[in-house]
């Protein structure tokens, strides 16, 4: 009997020793993997802050379809405008009643270049992407899966003479938290905040010296006027760390982003209240 208990004994510590070692491991390769994101961030420089206003709607025309737009513009100025880039994106989505929606669609970006006597480059855009909505409390949790195809026009060489059209695909994988700062009566404003982080990759060789694209890092407030269920604003901070293949180099980008949500529903026979089913993500 007690060599049966000094067994088990032995066991429970091998056992427990075993977790142990797993554990320091971790936190000895923990550094490691800290170093190989952050890495590329640190030795990065910073470009021109960047503003980045948006205008996205949604509709909702059957309780599982819907479409989605939205509209981009970025300057580095203000007062004069200095643009950086135009987009225009558009979608059809497909709502399962597991809280996954899946999305295809189209979008144009014009990236403009003024040293050059071409006012823009071109890309043209098909996407496929999944997203799933989830609770954890009262905070709401996004997770989004893109896949991109992307026709892109860039220079040859640093004469910025002469454009060549090259194909890649992207991934990107976003997610999202939010969750409430006041829970007045519809009569008063609501706000909500956001917090997200999107990853980016690519897989050609032909448009950089690595894997890795950009990641973006946002935070702010989501704002509601009151008597308007349909109309939302976010007032937004976000750190870009972006990879320019044409420079061999990586930098960073403070974006300050204003954009307007809107949410419609030309259902006329709703199961489910728009507002229990309408996640605002930004894009």
């Amino acid at each position: 009997m007690s060599r049966q208990i000094n067994n088990f004994a032995a066991a429970v510590e091998a056992k427990n020793l075993k977790s142990t070692i797993i554990k320091s491991d971790w936190r000895k390769f923990f550094p490691f993997f800290m170093f190989i994101f952050l890495g590329n961030p640190v030795q990065a420089q910073f470009a021109k802050p960047q503003w980045w206003f948006t205008f996205n709607q949604t509709g909702r025309f059957e309780d599982r379809w819907s479409y989605g737009l939205d509209l981009n513009y970025r300057t580095t100025g203000l007062i004069p405008l200095n643009s950086s880039l135009t987009a225009a994106r558009a979608g059809l989505n497909y709502h399962t009643n597991t809280g996954f929606r899946v999305t295809g669609g189209y979008a144009w970006f014009g990236t403009y270049a003024p040293e050059a006597e071409q006012t823009y480059l071109n890309e043209n855009r098909i996407y496929q992407q999944l997203q799933y909505y989830h609770k954890r409390g009262d905070i709401n949790i996004v997770h989004r899966l893109r896949i991109e195809q992307r026709w892109r026009e860039q220079f040859i060489n640093e004469t910025l003479e002469e454009t060549i059209s090259t194909f890649t695909n992207r991934y990107r994988y976003l997610i999202q938290f939010d969750g409430t700062i006041t829970d007045y009566p519809e009569s008063k404003i609501r706000l909500r905040w956001q917090l997200a982080n999107e990853f980016f990759i690519h897989n050609k060789e032909e448009i950089g010296f690595m894997l890795f694209d950009q990641n973006r890092t946002l935070a702010g407030v989501l704002i509601s006027p009151p008597g308007n269920a349909n109309l939302s604003v976010a007032l937004l901070y976000q750190l870009i760390v972006q990879q320019q293949p044409f420079l061999r180099e990586t930098f960073l980008i403070n974006s300050f982003r204003v954009t307007i949500f809107q949410t419609l529903d030309f259902r006329k026979k709703r199961k489910i209240k728009i507002q229990d089913e309408e996640i605002l993500v930004i894009d």
